[in-house]
């Protein structure tokens, strides 16, 4: 729930102020000592689960450092591996497979019973999963060093469990947090205001946009029918605005922390939504998980360096893992080929096109990962499918169905307010992104500006946040 934000925020201010009342040589454990205390907070059984995975981990990696031969090497990444998947696919994945096995035993005429399994999610196993086998992974391809001894098994276990980032990433990887880590983390007063900074901004992406579209998004794909097609198709463009400013907010709040910590972090988002194309999209969103999928997946599946067949292939299966990652769902696998048939039949963009044609493709790139969205958000394909037949079929710019459409923001007569302040903030968010990407105001005006936009930010979440509506999306990934 978004309370839990607040809940973290508060345990970060006394992990500060306990951080820098330690001497720096200490600071790496307050840090290690803190991840633990917060993944205690959630469930002690399951911090035995996640430490436990990361303790052998660590002790294969050194395994694997040390085996004289390429096979004893791939045996002992295997054996840091396959036990850290086989947890993940109990957890997450057995049921949705055994449902599967069901459904192919009921077209086939084959009646009967399939077991399932009732576990409680272990907090952010798909975040530190991925980051477990980078490190082994790079370990083994020789990239870096195992870490060893007590202090190195500190360090390793803080990287996996780092708190900021146990929820909904980014996926960091090793060699930048390590070795920040064992130089010991410091106070640096340009880092620290930009911490401050990057967390204000997430706040406002999350409370004032993101929660503030959610009821109405949540309305409509749980009855689409019962609404204008109109509705149908607001609700998909919101979804879209709303699934990027929870999860790039969530991504601001934890690279923040991670700054107030003396901890650079990696970027998770480039303003996607001003992409002309999918595959400048995909470099754009969530780019801590698309560079972890092609060095782990798609260059060992051989990249590009293959037949053109193969390389169909390599792209389908990285774009399948993705989906298949973010969900135990068909719909997530189905979102994910989409973008991988998208992405084997786009082709880049010039660079030297006109206005005009920059403006098209963006808006093009942009619709059609909002299509892309609704089977990612619906509860099944047929339901997707549904949900996108009545938005074309249902569609009607008449002034009954327009009233409609904006009527499930509140139910009463405050809709048509509540709708023009959730697109006047959108609006506002889109001039910030795009001084971002294509601002050119620096120096003194630049500084000025920036204050201006912490301001805004700071009283439009005092003023407009929606508190205590949901949880971040991507934390149940």
């Amino acid at each position: 729930m978004t309370s839990n934000v607040m809940l973290t925020l508060a345990f970060l201010a006394g992990v500060l102020a306990v951080f820098y009342l330690t001497p720096k040589a200490g600071r790496r454990w307050i840090l290690l000592a803190a991840s633990l205390l917060f993944y205690l907070s959630a469930d002690p059984r399951l911090l035995l689960l996640s430490g436990g995975s990361a303790l052998w981990s660590f002790a294969a990696g050194i395994g694997t450092e040390r085996a004289g031969t390429k096979k004893e090497k791939r045996i002992w990444l295997a054996a840091a591996v396959l036990p850290v998947l086989l947890v993940l696919f109990v957890f997450k994945y057995f049921n949705f497979f055994m449902d599967s096995v069901a459904s192919v035993l009921a077209l086939a005429g084959i009646s009967g019973s399939v077991p399932s399994l009732s576990l409680l999610l272990p907090l952010g196993i798909s975040y530190y999963t991925f980051k477990i086998i980078s490190y082994n992974a790079d370990i083994f391809l020789g990239k870096r060093e195992a870490e060893k001894g007590l202090s190195g098994c500190g360090a390793y276990l803080t990287y996996v469990l780092f708190f900021p980032q146990i929820v909904s990433g980014p996926i960091e990887r090793s060699e930048s947090f390590l070795a920040q880590l064992h130089a010991g983390p410091a106070y640096d007063a340009g880092l620290f205001a930009e911490g401050l900074q990057r967390i204000v901004l997430g706040l406002f992406k999350k409370m004032v946009i993101a929660n503030r579209l959610s009821g109405y998004v949540d309305a409509v794909f749980a009855a689409p029918e019962a609404y204008p097609g109109l509705a149908c198709v607001m609700a998909a463009f919101f979804y879209s605005f709303q699934l990027y400013c929870d999860f790039s907010g969530y991504s601001d709040i934890a690279i923040g922390m991670g700054n107030l910590l003396g901890i650079r972090s990696r970027e998770n988002f480039a303003c996607p939504y001003f992409s002309r194309g999918i595959k400048e999209f995909w470099s754009r969103w969530h780019i801590s998980l698309s560079s972890w999928l092609k060095d782990y997946i798609y260059i060992p599946l051989g990249g590009s360096r293959v037949s053109s067949f193969r390389h169909g292939v390599n792209v389908l299966a990285t774009f399948l893992v993705s989906g298949l990652w973010h969900g135990a769902s068909w719909t997530y696998v189905i979102w994910g080929g989409i973008h991988g048939v998208w992405n084997l039949i786009s082709r880049k963009k010039d660079p030297d096109s006109s206005l005009a044609r920059r403006i098209w493709q963006t808006l093009v790139t942009f619709c059609g990962v909002t299509v892309g969205w609704v089977f990612f958000r619906a509860e099944s394909f047929a339901g997707a499918l549904a949900f996108l037949k009545h938005a074309v079929t249902g569609f009607s710019l008449s002034y009954a169905d327009i009233q409609n459409s904006i009527l499930p923001f509140t139910g009463d007569n405050t809709c048509a307010a509540y709708f023009l302040t959730a697109c006047g903030f959108l609006f506002f968010l889109f001039l910030y992104e795009r001084e971002r990407v294509y601002g050119r105001t620096r120096g003194k005006e630049g500084a000025w500006l920036s204050v201006f936009w912490l301001a805004f930010m700071t009283l439009s979440i005092v003023l407009f946040g929606v508190f205590g509506v949901s949880g971040f999306l991507y934390a149940n990934f």
